[in-house]
């Protein structure tokens, strides 16, 4: 879960010394499931692409980036089944 929060820091971190500011508030705090960051972006207003397979519910599966823009882009990573 460590992992998860620092790449979402990161990510945030990176585009916002680019210049997307306004973007890097699209970036969730990295705590939840990824199925709770898909929901909190969409209510936002933001529209979610996923990126990895999703080979379980949403909800047992962890986030390990965030891109933000016009569409959000999660990346998560789900156990093996």
């Amino acid at each position: 879960m460590e992992f998860a929060i620092s790449a979402v820091a990161a990510s945030v971190l990176a585009l916002g010394a680019l210049g997307f500011a306004a973007d890097a508030g699209a970036a969730p705090s990295g705590v939840g499931s990824a199925a709770d960051t898909v929901k909190s972006l969409e209510a936002d207003g933001y529209t979610v692409a996923i990126n990895g397979a999703v080979n379980r519910s949403l909800s047992e599966c962890s986030v390990t980036a965030v891109h933000p823009g016009s569409t959000v882009y999660v990346d998560i990573a789900c156990p093996s089944t």
